[in-house]
């Protein structure tokens, strides 16, 4: 590239990853709390991901397929560890660099310009999986930056 681009190299990184894992869990009340320390996980009844057409980031995951035990005999629920993944994650971070010789022994220059998340793609994080918390099912944060621009120099001597 760096014929067509006088001298220039043109560098990049494409990152493209499926979405986190997400353990669903309840609080329990009182009456079902066995120890202080375990993850009580809810009874599934059907996939707890909402479908797509109708998945937002207020709705991403079901509340109708993930229910709080109602047996106290029975507090930890049937879903499995890492049900089901959180939205994926795509990235594109480019950099255009150029080196130039100071004619001073081998002491050359090299002029950078990076951008992180080029096409300021929005990557949300993962859900709420506490089906106790009123936020359930909604994501709240996001997993990258925004469009991020620098310009660096470096001299070797």
């Amino acid at each position: 590239m760096e014929g067509i681009l006088g001298g220039w190299r043109l560098v990049g990184i494409n990152t493209m990853t499926s979405g986190v894992p997400i353990n669903l869990s309840y609080t329990p009340a009182a009456a079902f709390n066995v120890s202080p320390n375990p993850t009580y996980r809810p009874n599934l009844t059907g996939d707890p991901v909402t479908p797509s057409d109708q998945r937002t980031i207020a709705n991403y995951l079901n509340p109708a397929t993930v229910e709080i035990p109602t047996d106290r005999s029975q507090p930890f629920g049937n879903a499995p560890r890492n049900v089901a993944r959180g939205p994926a994650i795509y990235t594109l971070d480019m950099g255009l660099h150029k080196s130039l010789g100071l004619g001073v022994g081998q002491t050359r220059l090299e002029l950078r310009v990076e951008a992180f998340n080029i096409l300021n793609k929005t990557n949300f994080g993962s859900p709420n999986g506490n089906r106790s918390d009123a936020n359930f099912g909604t994501i709240r944060t996001l997993s990258s930056f925004p469009r991020q621009i620098q310009l660096g120099a470096k001299l070797d001597f």
